[in-house]
């Protein structure tokens, strides 16, 4: 049985090297957790044969990913070099080549049959729909999304292989003490820390504990890859950085807006056997009956569902929130909380962490 991580190659145009960092920020679990190992040219180091090197991981690739832009089409290397052998490659089955849209490009169906990638975008193209990445309200949306659909790919490299399950959830390999601390795994870390810090202040909560934040981030990184969180909210707006921080954690998060959106995505999740691990939920909604959370929780347990649901509501300290802890502790939720110091241990809990 083949466990080699799926070798992936980035062609891209050197103007799109800060979405690629971004791209590759997002897959860093993957890597991780041992199922790709990625590669690009600012890897070469001084003195090396740079043709010579990209000719040969290019070669070697399982993956190649097309990041597209207007630099991208108008690079004379990659369209002469790279994406010819990529495109011969997987006319001969021996690599998989998905184009990812980064930036707009004004292309339209009827262009597909004039590109030498065309006839991948339709079936194979990223994110959802070939939204430009830059387009996205929350850029970090666009890479969930992203690295979602190369998940499966990647699942579907190694099932080929023999590697049966390859995302079920398993211990992460960490790297080795000596190897020291890996530079982009912190910068991940640092931005979900970000984020969270933000909401803190947003929402009038004291200073948060950024190494802490940080310590949480990683173990997330390390146990949370391809989990699912159901978000149901009346104004989702509210829990921006909140969501943000865990889409950067490769978390995808749904949002709902309502008890009734709420399980229905819930079961249709179930049905699809993509279920969602944890439920956040706040605890009133306009237009629905006081206790709207609570509500959900009970509406879950009647229909099967054993989610451990986690609060999240603006009841200030006092008698105000003691009763919200209380009814929430009573019914069977995991927790509620207020600020995102709070928030955030009880998504590890949830998740199994």
């Amino acid at each position: 049985m083949h466990h080699e991580p799926v070798s992936l190659f980035y062609s891209y145009a050197h103007e799109d090297e800060p979405l690629r960092d971004e791209l590759q920020g997002h897959l860093k679990i993957l890597e991780r957790r041992g199922l790709i190992s990625a590669w690009h040219d600012r890897a070469i180091v001084a003195g090396q044969d740079w043709a010579a090197q990209i000719d040969q991981h290019l070669r070697q690739a399982d993956l190649v990913l097309l990041l597209l832009s207007v630099d991208f089409v108008n690079s004379d290397y990659i369209w002469g070099t790279e994406l010819k052998l990529a495109m011969q490659r997987q006319a001969e089955g021996s690599t998989c080549v998905v184009p990812i849209m980064l930036r707009p490009l004004d292309l339209q169906p009827e262009d597909f049959a004039d590109l030498p990638f065309g006839s991948l975008m339709a079936r194979q193209g990223l994110p959802r729909d070939l939204k430009p990445v830059v387009t996205w309200a929350l850029r970090d949306e666009a890479w969930v999304a992203v690295a979602r659909g190369l998940r499966t790919t990647v699942n579907d490299i190694r099932a080929r292989r023999g590697v049966v399950n390859a995302f079920q959830p398993a211990p992460a390999p960490r790297p080795a003490a000596a190897a020291g601390p890996d530079p982009l795994l912190e910068q991940v870390a640092a931005s979900v820390a970000g984020e969270l810090a933000q909401a803190q202040a947003a929402r009038g909560g004291a200073a948060m504990d950024s190494a802490a934040m940080r310590s949480q981030a990683l173990q997330l990184v390390d146990g949370a890859d391809g989990r699912r969180v159901l978000w149901v909210d009346d104004h989702p707006a509210n829990n921006h950085w909140e969501a943000a921080a865990l889409a950067k954690l490769q978390i995808e998060v749904v949002q709902a807006t309502s008890t009734e959106a709420g399980l229905l995505s819930l079961v249709q999740a179930r049905d699809s056997g993509e279920p969602f691990h944890l439920v956040i939920s706040d605890w009133t909604r306009e237009r629905e009956a006081p206790a709207a959370g609570l509500a959900l929780l009970l509406a879950m347990r009647d229909l099967g569902l054993q989610q451990p649901v986690v609060y999240y509501h603006g009841s200030s300290a006092g008698p105000r929130r003691a009763a919200v802890a209380a009814a929430a502790h009573s019914a069977g939720a995991l927790g509620e909380a207020v600020l995102p110091a709070e928030l955030l241990p009880l998504v590890l809990r949830g998740l199994g962490l």
